[in-house]
């Protein structure tokens, strides 16, 4: 038995890493594009483009596993009734409960780890990469500024920026306000162009006006180069989460108490959806074997293509659900679990039809 039990596990982990890696790299495309143009572009390096993409993988991977683990199981035991392994696990008296026995104590183990990527993997993964594009945006600014638009509480400046010249990051049109305590009137610094370099902002060719507390110009001079130091900004930077995909549970319960009505509705579909989502991989699971396991003949083909209609169809089942629960229409707890609900008794009915066969 512990011999079967090895060679199930043994032949599922790479179907099963192969799923989840197909899975993770469809829902990184956008991003992985996205990083391509920071290289291209923005002139971000690709070390740290590297970094933020790894920052990436945790809440990506909480979602993929699930769909991963289920593709896996499909491929492996079509391939065991291919083959006609199955038959032969059956000859030695196997039961459907014993062949299910390492795949039930597989995917609780995979369900834990789950649990874990949310609870203190993903909300540090979330802090790191707010830190590093904060961080990357103020050694290189022309990763995060726009033309035309206001870059407020940059230290005690307000800047705006007419043209960037994205090849060697050059601004041109450059208008700063910076503020000060002891009067109503910002001091306008207006520079021809701008470079960034160790930290700071190097104006050149500019003007500087500073103005009485009755709004007239007390000083009004011209300057060829005046550097801005920006690098407190980064170095005193404290980050708290306020996107809820970046907390963990814990951290949604205690939020979702500070809160009432609509507010309050979001963190409980959320808690809901970080149980439900690693419980799927269980259900997942036992009903792959129970599809897959069998007497037919069915191609690698059928199996793939069966495998991506179930997993589709329970994304757009749970994707609905939380719609529904975000917008009040259903209960939290009725939206987001339905499918497994759903899933858990398809799977129960096709158990029950499988064990009389075995």
């Amino acid at each position: 038995m512990k011999i079967v039990e090895k060679y199930i596990l043994k032949e599922m982990k790479l179907p099963i890493l192969f799923g989840i890696s197909i899975f993770t790299f469809i829902f990184l495309i956008d991003i992985i594009v996205a990083m391509m143009e920071n290289i291209i572009i923005r002139g971000i390096s690709f070390i740290d483009t590297m970094r933020i993409l790894s920052f990436y993988l945790p809440p990506i991977l909480a979602q993929t596993i699930p769909m991963g683990v289920f593709l896996g199981v499909m491929t492996t035991f079509s391939k065991f009734t291919r083959n006609s392994e199955s038959i032969a696990m059956s000859s030695m008296g196997l039961s459907l409960k014993d062949i299910l026995k390492p795949i039930i104590k597989l995917t609780i183990i995979i369900t834990l780890f789950i649990f874990f990527l949310q609870e203190s993997i993903i909300p540090k993964s979330f802090e790191k990469l707010q830190y590093i594009t904060t961080k990357i945006a103020l050694e290189n600014p022309v990763f995060q500024m726009k033309e035309k638009t206001f870059i407020d509480d940059v230290d005690e400046f307000s800047i705006y920026i007419d043209k960037i010249d994205k090849r060697d990051g050059v601004s041109s049109g450059v208008l700063i306000f910076q503020k000060d305590k002891n009067t109503n009137y910002p001091t306008i610094i207006v520079g021809k162009n701008a470079f960034w370099k160790n930290d700071a902002m190097v104006l050149k060719d500019s003007e500087f006006y500073k103005f009485k507390q009755n709004g007239s110009i007390e000083i009004k001079g011209e300057f060829q180069e005046k550097i801005i130091p920006l690098s407190a900004y980064a170095t005193d930077m404290k980050i708290k989460l306020k996107n809820i995909e970046a907390m963990g549970i814990i951290g949604l319960i205690k939020e979702s108490k500070l809160h009432t009505g609509e507010e309050k509705l979001k963190y409980n579909v959320e808690i809901n959806k970080r149980l439900a989502v690693p419980i799927s991989v269980i259900i997942l699971a036992i009903f792959g074997v129970l599809l897959a396991n069998g007497h037919h003949r069915s191609g690698k083909g059928a199996s793939f293509a069966l495998s991506l209609l179930i997993i589709f169809s329970y994304i757009m089942m749970l994707n609905i659900g939380v719609v529904l629960a975000n917008r009040g229409l259903v209960p939290s707890v009725v939206g987001v679990w339905t499918p497994n609900i759903i899933l858990s008794i398809i799977t129960y009915l096709v158990y029950k039809t499988k064990a009389k066969v075995m």
